[in-house]
């Protein structure tokens, strides 16, 4: 049977190339689908999915919107319906791979309709601004960012080639197939720069038990990503061993863009979950993410071009409160598990931001602000010793274990 790829652009802008990569992948014995996201020119080849339909399907028209002069309604009309379409397509059975091409605006809207399709789907985006930060396009979905390098704009050998590479390199992901053995448990675990070593001794750990660790960078993104695969059931049990995003998220640090929803899918899902404070005696920040000035003058850390800024008694407090809100919503099974002899690599004896007292300020607030049905255990160790993983670890499969029985 024929593989479906979802050829996704502006038609009347990208028209040719688009009709090429089409080509392309049927070369190869995939069926190409073309959806037409062009707002008001002429498609420079004919779509099977077209504009109109699309606005449709999100419940528009796109001649009154066009007659309106309100382009921006009209592109967020397209891609809205190109999301609900592209997810029909998929529950058919008529999607095994996404590809598309655009500029700024294209980009952005291939991009909305591709982070609405489940991971493991292959999506490839050929792109003029694929060069540049790529998190506004990306969030936390696998989207292949492919820097078209010259403008699409003029077809020429050099775009064609780009193009066809394109189109292999999503059809060789085709071809390789999404499908995941679930036959063993995952386990979300959390980690970043100067605080990994806790993750590092926990998978040992966790395959002991029978459990498949999967990270998480707590880079903003990272935390988002694991909460995400958390809701579609990719994750049965959480590590989160860095809330850190809380901090960066707070004051515009390196590892900020945290959605509300942090530290709350477990919760929400029934996921058991263990949490502890690792990184959050710290904010980091950099030449690009610069420290507030109401910092100056705190201690600090040099990890590279970035530094981290110790978190006192004030911050520790706002922490405990955001973490106690979020806890006490939860409908699964919690558990704090909080290190006595610091939370991060430069959170040691001997090291600059070492403060087992101003840490302290943190648990005992969050002590009388947890409902009582969330155990918090205090571990008289550092957060990278073997023997603090190990305990996260017997304490998350001990409620997985209960829970897979009831």
């Amino acid at each position: 049977m024929k593989k479906n790829l979802l050829v996704i652009a502006t038609l009347d802008t990208k028209g040719r190339e688009a009709a090429y990569v089409r080509d392309s992948a049927a070369e190869r014995g995939v069926y190409p689908i073309l959806m037409d996201i062009g707002v008001v020119g002429v498609p420079q080849t004919r779509p099977d999915i077209a504009n109109r339909e699309l606005a449709e399907a999100a419940g528009y028209d796109l001649e009154d919107l066009i007659k309106a002069r309100d382009r921006a309604k009209a592109l967020a009309a397209i891609q809205e319906g190109g999301s609900l379409v592209s997810r029909r397509l998929l529950e058919e059975g008529r999607l095994d791979g996404v590809i598309g091409l655009g500029g700024g605006t294209g980009t952005a809207m291939v991009a909305y309709i591709m982070r609405s399709l489940p991971f493991g789907l292959p999506k490839v985006i050929v792109s003029t601004v694929a060069s540049r930060d790529v998190r506004e396009y990306v969030a936390t979905k696998d989207i292949v960012m492919f820097h078209s390098v010259a403008d699409l704009l003029g077809f020429n050998e050099f775009i064609r080639l780009i193009l066809g590479q394109a189109a292999y390199a999503v059809w060789g992901m085709m071809e390789r197939g999404s499908r995941l053995d679930r036959s063993k448990a995952m386990v979300g675990v959390t980690a970043y720069g100067i605080n990994s070593q806790c993750a590092v001794f926990a998978e040992d750990f966790l395959r002991e038990k029978g459990y498949e660790m999967i990270g998480f960078h707590a880079n903003g993104c990272g935390g988002m990503a694991m909460e995400e695969l958390v809701g579609e059931k990719w994750i049965a049990g959480v590590l989160d061993f860095n809330p850190h995003e809380i901090a960066d998220d707070m004051f515009g640090g390196y590892c900020k863009g945290i959605g509300p929803s942090r530290l709350e899918t477990a919760g929400r899902m029934g996921v058991p979950l263990v949490l502890a404070p690792g990184g959050l005696d710290n904010a980091v920040f950099s030449p690009f993410y610069p420290m507030p000035q109401e910092f100056a003058g705190r201690r600090q850390h040099g990890h590279d071009t970035r530094f981290c800024v110790r978190m006192e008694a004030p911050e520790m407090e706002q922490f405990a409160r955001i973490i106690a809100e979020k806890l006490n919503k939860s409908r699964g099974p919690a558990h704090v598990l909080i290190p006595t002899k610091g939370w991060s690599d430069a959170d040691k004896e001997g090291m600059p931001l070492f403060d087992p007292a101003v840490d302290q300020v943190f648990t005992d607030t969050l002590k009388g602000r947890i409902t009582a049905r969330i155990p918090l255990e205090e571990m008289n160790v550092h957060i990278s010793e073997p023997a603090f993983a190990r305990r996260a670890v017997e304490i998350l499969d001990e409620m997985m274990m209960k829970k897979s029985r009831e």
